[in-house]
């Protein structure tokens, strides 16, 4: 961060606010193209939103935020439905847009953004078309991890991308299933894994000793009962003591039940 900017990085503040309590600074309103307009709720309704609005408390004490960059997002928001959408909130001292924006730019990857949201970011940075290597310096990351995550994340669908911000899952977790899983069933699995604590390791070895892809094959009448077979693997794998994990897999494999109980099965599908 150069110097000098300690003292204007406190003065912005990444907070989920209120789409309901955002009104827009006077004289803020463009005329927007439909197609783009279209497009950004698209993008919004399948990855949420990526990039910060920038907004101001209202002067006049109402609780309020005004709207100083992100129109197009906030009404894009509205028009969803979408209660909160995460702003960058600067005082009066910094509200100049350009110096707003200047910050974001040197320092996004500095903000405190969940793995899952900045790794989106990046994707969605490079599906926009900017190049790798700006993405990589902006991010700090290196060309092969903007290519991975571009990669990992393409094609990601609504119930993917909630799946895994509700879930919370790690991205080298997200990588196994994305290497192992149809795109179509990947939300489910994500949430049939869950809490679980499983690894990327465990979880590549568990599902190659479940006979995954074969399971698969056995079409989607058998769906539930394989989604149910893998969350009890992972939880049975996760509490059994340390050892090898080749050795753990075969203990699992000696406890693995004739017929899983009724509970054990209720796992939630959600994509039909």
């Amino acid at each position: 961060m150069k110097a000098g900017a300690k003292e204007e990085a406190s003065s912005y503040v990444l907070r989920q606010i209120p789409v309901g309590r955002i009104r827009p600074e006077e004289g803020l309103g463009r005329k927007r193209d439909r197609e783009g307009h279209r497009e950004l709720c698209r993008s919004i309704e399948q990855f949420g939103v990526l990039t910060p609005i920038t907004v101001r408390p209202a002067p006049d004490g109402s609780g309020e935020f005004l709207l100083i960059k992100g129109q197009g997002r906030t009404m894009a928001c509205r028009l969803l439905g979408v209660t909160k959408i995460p702003a960058i909130v600067v005082d009066d001292r910094f509200a100049d847009e350009a110096k707003v924006q200047q910050f974001l730019v040197e320092n996004v990857a500095r903000l405190r953004m969940r793995p899952i949201d900045r790794a989106l970011l990046i994707s969605h940075s490079r599906r926009n078309g900017e190049e790798t290597a700006d993405i990589a310096r902006r991010f700090g990351v290196s060309y092969s991890t903007v290519r991975r995550l571009e990669a990992q994340l393409e094609g990601a669908t609504p119930s993917e991308v909630s799946a895994l911000r509700d879930q919370n899952l790690s991205l080298s977790l997200h990588a196994v299933i994305a290497r192992n899983v149809t795109q179509k069933e990947r939300a489910d699995v994500i949430r049939a894994i869950g809490p679980s604590g499983v690894r990327s390791r465990e979880l590549e070895e568990l599902l190659t000793a479940i006979g995954w892809r074969s399971l698969v094959e056995l079409g989607p009448k058998c769906r539930s009962q394989r989604l149910a077979l893998l969350k009890w693997s992972c939880e049975t794998l996760t509490n059994l003591p340390r050892a090898d994990l080749k050795v753990r897999l075969q203990q699992l494999a000696l406890k693995l039940p004739s017929k899983l109980s009724e509970q054990s099965s209720k796992t939630k599908v959600v994509n039909g």
